[in-house]
């Protein structure tokens, strides 16, 4: 749910005035996948829909809108090749002055943990906590034989 609470805190110090903000995870699915990643393990994938409502929020409805859109675009690029739907917005106007808003949007994130002697998983024979695996990035190659297909 880093997605989910993210985006939440996002809303907040982009100043979402309103009396409350609630957000919270419904429909959740567990995917099991056990992927080796190197320096640990992608032991599932976690598809939810998250849901963010706003009471009696104060500013413009498309300031709204166009922030969450832009967030999207920027925290969570592999929607499309996830498949994942558009988000959904309800907006009710309450008075002049405010509305409630309610934000559903479906996430996918993967559910990564390391080696750490205490951590507080217990699987396959070692202890484990939540973390993102580090990925190492090549920055030169040896030993490389062949050409590549570029065009000079």
């Amino acid at each position: 749910m880093r997605l989910l609470q993210a985006l939440t805190q996002a809303l907040k110090k982009a100043g979402a005035s309103g009396n409350h903000i609630h957000s919270f995870a419904d429909q959740g699915v567990i995917v099991p996948t056990g992927r080796d990643l190197g320096h640990g393990l992608e032991v599932g994938r976690f598809k939810y829909d998250a849901v963010i409502q706003v009471e009696g929020y104060r500013d413009d409805g498309m300031l709204f809108v166009a922030f969450v859109t832009a967030w999207l675009q920027v925290h969570d690029p592999k929607r499309e090749a996830l498949g994942l739907a558009d988000p959904e917005i309800d907006i009710s106007l309450n008075d002049d002055r405010t509305a409630d808003i309610e934000l559903s949007i479906d996430f996918e994130e993967s559910l990564e943990i390391v080696p750490d002697e205490d951590g507080p998983i217990h699987y396959n024979g070692q202890r484990w906590r939540v973390a993102d695996v580090p990925i190492d990035v090549a920055e030169e190659l040896d030993d490389m034989e062949g050409r590549a297909d570029v065009e000079e």
